[in-house]
């Protein structure tokens, strides 16, 4: 993240410090004190080296048995070195996902953190088992660790039925919106909002006529007119975004043609399938370890002009995604007195959004199998509230957020003080002058 976007100090979690002393147990493969504490769980690991460590037909059998169910069956593919090859395409994950965590660091922690190189080179799992458990340098036994859990993580959101469907759920839902919103569609239009935070450090001005040091963000509106019961509604959405959580990268910031735009763009980086990449540390930051506990696999973001348009939209959707005892975990912090779920502990001051888990019931895929459910977060914003989470200034803004998550959630279990110490992690300097005027 480039400091000059958002203010140091941001970074930081709002309650003013990284907790280092984190709880273990959704993921005791990222305690350091694993390998030195007696339990069966440690116990079954290092049986399963001392079954592999000098046996090439148990360790192949060893990697099919990760990848795929072996039941002896006459057409079943015997293990074969092609599965101890997959492993080692999951453990070269692995190191992508820990080098992209890496890069989110100030570059003068960085190199504090770099796994050691027999670890970083390694991609065979039978030899980093044997670094975990044949004594030796504590961190290199923690880095070893962590490679294979972080490999084994990677392999179960791939084996995630949530997962494999998301793209299913995706287009479904999709379809849905199609049938509630978007067949009441009367005219497209594209309009650019310049935006400055105002000086009471909160509020936003913007404008259609961006001045000339405003951030800019390009808008492709809809209008929309549908009449329910007596009733016919008006409304302009701004923006809509549906996204699985594997292939929808967040809102960069860039300049071009010498304005500072907020542009999207969309996952092509180097982990497989888009990206496993959130789901992973979603999964860390929560302590979750199954990735169908995740609630935010598949998610819709609306923006509207205020809160009589928010009401408006929640009446279209509602009419058309289920019913009202399908929204779960409701967050709105536009209400004065809000009720309902907590925000994100991470969250910045002046964050406005309602929000909350939708059950979208979709038919069975065969005759006579019942429908089932899956979940849809949606996240409803004013333009003012949207904003604020792109303004390179605000409390609100989204990458903030997300580098708190990062630096409070993820941190404190990916490089564990007892490993590395506390000391490392030092912010760089703010720059003299942010190129963003407030």
């Amino acid at each position: 993240m480039d400091g000059r976007w958002v203010a140091a100090e941001s970074f930081l979690p709002p309650q003013g410090g990284i907790v280092w002393d984190v709880d273990y147990t959704g993921h005791p493969y990222l305690d350091p004190s694993l390998p030195d504490r007696e339990s069966r769980l440690r116990r079954f690991t290092e049986l399963t080296w001392e079954r592999i460590r000098d046996d090439d037909d148990a360790y192949r059998r060893e990697a099919a048995r990760l990848l795929r169910p072996l039941r002896g069956g006459a057409d079943e593919v015997p293990p074969c070195a092609a599965d101890i090859a997959v492993i080692a395409e999951y453990l070269q994950e692995a190191d992508v996902y820990l080098y992209s965590a890496i890069d989110l660091l100030p570059a003068s922690a960085r190199r504090h953190v770099v796994p050691v190189e027999d670890v970083n080179r390694c991609h065979d799992l039978r030899e980093l088992l044997a670094m975990v458990f044949s004594g030796g340098d504590r961190r290199r036994r923690f880095e070893a660790q962590r490679k294979i859990y972080l490999a084994n993580l990677l392999l179960d959101i791939d084996h995630s039925r949530l997962i494999q469907d998301g793209p299913l759920h995706l287009a479904y839902f999709e379809e849905l919106l199609d049938v509630t919103l978007w067949r009441y569609r009367r005219q497209e239009y594209e309009v650019q909002i310049g935006y400055h935070i105002a000086e009471d450090g909160q509020t936003i001005g913007y404008s259609a006529r961006p001045r000339p040091d405003d951030q800019i963000f390009t808008f492709h509106s809809s209008f929309l007119e549908r009449r329910l019961g007596r009733r016919k509604t008006s409304l302009d959405v701004l923006y809509w975004n549906c996204r699985f959580k594997r292939s929808v990268e967040p809102l960069s910031f860039e300049v071009v043609d010498g304005r500072h735009r907020v542009l999207e763009r969309v996952r092509s980086g180097d982990m497989r399938q888009h990206r496993s990449g959130s789901v992973l540390s979603k999964m860390i930051r929560r302590g979750i370890n199954n990735p169908s506990e995740i609630a935010d696999l598949l998610g819709a973001m609306f923006i509207v002009h205020d809160e009589d348009a928010v009401n408006d939209l929640l009446e279209l959707l509602d009419a058309g995604l289920g019913n009202p005892f399908g929204w779960r975990n409701v967050t709105d912090s536009f209400s004065a007195g809000a009720t309902g779920a907590d925000l994100n502990r991470y969250s910045g001051r002046g964050y406005k959004v309602i929000k909350g888990d939708v059950d979208i019931l979709i038919p069975g895929r065969v005759p006579g199998q019942p429908p089932y459910r899956f979940t849809v977060e949606i996240q409803v914003h004013t333009l003012e509230s949207f904003l604020r989470t792109i303004c390179s200034t605000h409390d609100a803004n989204h990458l903030a957020l997300k580098l708190r998550q990062f630096l409070g959630g993820l941190v404190p279990y990916l490089f564990p003080a007892a490993v590395y110490g506390q000391d490392w992690l030092r912010f760089d300097p703010a720059p003299a002058s942010p190129p963003v005027s407030a």
